[in-house]
């Protein structure tokens, strides 16, 4: 991990180096039309007006607002993987710009995604974010809280996949890139397996890092630090060699501590509200605590945090937690290398590594909701092109702690992807046809003491194989059909799925355009459902005490969503685009690790059948990935805005209203299912035992033919379904708004709100209402020249404290003031 006297002398370089920067306006003679369509409007704001002229004619614009079109009008490849202007984009998309996320005064790629219309971000710890598009979050619920990691949206570098297929989910801080990196953030909202592949279920963020051009800064960097002594920075190193060559190196870190240095301890009430636990002989319950408080805890006769033994390395509550006010640190480095030998052929290859250590929440069950997550990882990815030709091929490895101080929950991983596609023209037809191979291998077995003691127990591998086709058809210039089917062929479960999209768009004229889209997408299956293979001996929780987790499965289907959306998006003057979005999403075959069935055991079924107390309990469960019949069904609108009101003065807003409503929905829990087949099972065990009874009168058998113990099984799960359900774990409402105000060429404004409604939570033990709240952020800037910005940023200026996330931290008010540089 980077230590911090290496930071701050980063930090007084470029400070030192920036102070020497002079204000350079491009002279107007020699400016290129890409350099104009670049600026920013606050940039334009630079030039008088006879130059304003020139600029326009430079770029082919007719008047300044034509030029503003274009600065809105940006260029995006996501949602339909060729280049194409926003206005004409097929599907629901958002692009973030470099300059709009640094304007917004973001600290972390999460929190930039709050200026992204349909996104749901809310903030667990200091800078770890749990990010959602749309909804469709934590179900199916009343479980662990593994499930409510977003598994249903696809995030990217380059294409490269950044998704964790061990458990599920993006882990965030192990992103090696700041935003000195990133170039755009473009964001696809709705099922896009079709084009990307699997987990593209709600969405797929694609994070877009910057091309090296003459006129790219040979140094630049963001640093900014203040409350719960957080540190962030970004800096970069790059330079176009000549017409061939580019180079460049990156180099990010982020350090934050938490408000408190306690822990919340949960289930520690019963459904009547007795204190389930002790602390130094008192009875006590849910609540925070201290480290060594917990140490002290009791449930029962049973330690609640039992130290134990692995070889002469003891486990406790300070492995698990060794900094418990350190919320997240992290560094990483990149570096970039372009090669185009000739007008139709790039190359472009990148590599990175990046630590990180995050306290958020954890992917385990244990009494606190928190865990401690490291990681060490690294990438290499290569991207090459020949004119029509893409190939792109890229490896993940390093190694995860999912669970810092639990034994079998860390773990090495290599990820291999390979896709190819090849674009060809007939007519008036794009054909993109494409192929890729993705292989996701954990392993377990090096940070475990003896098999057995890991949820894997050795090495285990998902397998992808598939096939795409994509077609753009544009029978005129107002109609457009676009198609896209994929297959893949899994390992795990043995079994071919298709993914498709089917999108009609018809542009009225140049400022209205109508689209509808169909599509499917599907998610991949992951290591934990399919190879869990663990025996969990529990001492703090009531009989069963043991539940197995039950070895490797091929007999499940994988989470699929449909969405029909009807979209609108319209110009009604030249310096404002609108955006309508209603969409209906259907999904299904949603799965946990949940309860098969269940033993109970009675020991001394002689005693009992003479009158005495039997002594039987629940002996054990055997859990399994399973498939629910739970299913899912949203309708929702999105209401967007983008207004450049003029020079000094940009507007952007968005609103999301949705409903959720689940059919086949399962209130019990994962303990409400034990104690349902425990019951049942001890039914059994009790008619076993009246027919050992009259075998015994009768004289068929005697006392000592009656066997040491009865046992009995269970799979019945409770008969309370409940239909059209309306779900509460996603905000019915959600949005934000920001204005950019420059009042001089030097000074710049940027309020952004971020807002959203209650919404109640759900886990295995009990729900929490999440109260709805506005944030309210300003950064404010000074340009002392071209080359350097001072600013002082302001996060949840309205003190609204309250957790955004279930069971996490409260959210405190924060001020950091930063330098931004360019050379």
């Amino acid at each position: 991990m980077l230590l911090r006297k290496y930071i701050s002398l980063i930090l007084w370089m470029a400070v030192t180096i920036s102070v020497y920067a002079q204000e350079n306006k491009i002279d107007i003679h020699s400016i290129s039309r890409e350099q104009v369509l670049e600026m920013k409007i606050e940039e334009l704001a630079l030039y008088d007006l006879d130059e304003l002229s020139q600029l326009m004619d430079i770029v082919g614009a007719s008047s300044l607002d034509e030029l503003y079109d274009l600065l809105l009008n940006k260029e995006v490849t996501s949602a339909s993987k060729t280049e194409e202007n926003l206005f004409d984009s097929p599907l629901s998309t958002t692009v973030l710009s470099h300059d709009q996320i640094i304007a917004s005064g973001a600290t972390c790629i999460e929190e930039a995604l709050r200026l992204v219309p349909g996104v749901i971000v809310r903030e667990k710890t200091n800078g770890n974010y749990d990010v959602h598009i749309r909804g469709n979050d934590n179900l199916p619920s009343k479980n662990m809280l593994l499930y409510s990691e977003n598994m249903n949206t696809l995030v990217m570098i380059n294409g490269r996949p950044v998704f964790n297929y061990s458990h599920g989910g993006t882990i965030w801080e192990t992103l090696p890139i700041g935003f000195e990196d990133i170039d755009r953030i473009e964001v696809i909202r709705g099922p896009s397996s079709a084009l990307y592949g699997p987990n593209a279920v709600s969405g797929v963020i694609n994070i877009i890092t910057q091309m090296i051009t003459s006129e790219t800064p040979l140094i630049s960097g963001n640093f900014q630090g203040g409350s719960l002594s957080s540190y962030i920075g970004d800096i970069a190193f790059r330079k176009k060699i000549n017409k061939k060559w580019s180079i460049g190196v990156t180099g990010n870190y982020e350090i934050r501590k938490r408000e408190r240095d306690d822990l919340f301890i949960y289930n520690g009430e019963d459904d009547n509200g007795n204190l389930l636990y002790t602390l130094d002989g008192k009875p006590t319950g849910s609540g925070y605590y201290t480290k060594d408080e917990i140490s002290k805890m009791y449930k029962g006769q049973y330690q609640l945090w039992a130290p134990y033994m692995v070889g002469k390395q003891t486990y406790d509550i300070n492995t698990s937690f060794p900094n418990p006010q350190q919320s997240k640190e992290r560094i990483g480095v990149n570096g970039y290398l372009h090669y185009a030998p000739n007008k139709y052929t790039t190359i472009q290859l990148s590599a990175g590594s990046q630590e990180s250590e995050a306290l958020s929440s954890t992917m385990g069950d244990v009494p606190t909701p928190y865990s401690t997550k490291k990681a060490a990882t690294q990438y290499i990815n290569l991207h090459t092109t020949v004119k029509n030709f893409s190939l792109q091929a890229n490896f993940n490895t390093g190694t995860i702690d999912y669970m810092t101080g639990n034994e079998g929950f860390e773990l090495d991983n290599k990820q291999y992807n390979i896709q190819a596609e090849y674009n060809f023209k007939i007519g008036g037809l794009d054909i993109r046809p494409g192929v890729s191979y993705q292989a996701m291998t954990y392993d377990d077995s090096p940070h475990i003491s003896e098999n057995g003691k890991g949820y894997l127990n050795g090495e285990s591998t998902i397998d992808i194989l598939a096939g795409s086709m994509r077609l753009d058809y544009k029978p005129t210039d107002k109609l457009r059909f676009v198609s896209a089917l994929r297959a893949e062929k899994y390992n795990h479960p043995d079994d071919i799925y298709a993914s498709w999209q089917f999108v009609a768009s018809y542009k009225i004229n140049d400022h209205n355009l109508l689209r509808a889209v169909y599509s499917r997408a599907n998610q991949s299956s992951f290591i934990v459902n399919t190879y869990s293979n663990y025996t969990w001996n529990i001492v703090n929780r009531p009989y069963p005490r043991v539940m197995q987790f039950g070895g490797e499965i091929n007999d499940y289907d994988l989470k699929t969503m449909d969405m029909f959306e009807l979209g609108y998006r319209l110009r009604p003057v030249k310096n404002i685009l609108l955006d309508f979005e209603a969409f209906y999403h259907v999904s299904k075959d949603f799965g946990a690790l949940a309860p098969d069935y269940t033993d109970y055991v009675v020991y001394n079924p002689l005693q009992a059948i003479m009158g005495q107390e039997a002594i039987g309990r629940p002996d054990s469960v055997h859990i399994q990935y399973q498939n629910y019949d739970l299913k899912s069904k949203q309708l929702g609108l999105s209401i967007n805005m983008d207004w450049v009101i003029n020079e000094k003065l940009v507007v952007n807003a968005n609103l999301t209203l949705q409903q959720t409503h689940l059919d086949h929905y399962q209130p019990a829990s994962r303990d409400d299912i034990i104690l349902h087949q425990a019951t049942v099972a001890g039914a059994k065990v009790q008619t076993a035992l009246e027919e050992i009874g009259s075998q015994l009168l009768s004289g068929e058998i005697t006392p000592e033919q009656v066997p040491t113990f009865v046992k009995a099984s269970s799979t019945s799960l409770p008969e309370n379904n409940i239909n059209n359900y309306q779900y509460k774990g996603t905000p019915s409402y959600f949005g934000g708004f920001s204005i950019t105000y420059r009042p001089t060429k030097k000074i710049e404004f940027f309020p952004q709100a971020y807002f959203y409604g209650k919404q109640t939570f759900e886990n295995q033990y009990y729900a929490e209402e999440i109260d709805g709240k506005i944030l309210l952020n300003l950064k404010a800037s000074y340009k002392t020249s071209n080359h350097l910005t001072l600013y002082i940023n302001g996060k949840n200026l309205l003190s609204q404290q309250s957790r955004e996330f279930a069971f996490m931290d409260q959210i405190p008010v924060m001020i950091l003031a930063g330098i931004q540089f360019k050379l």
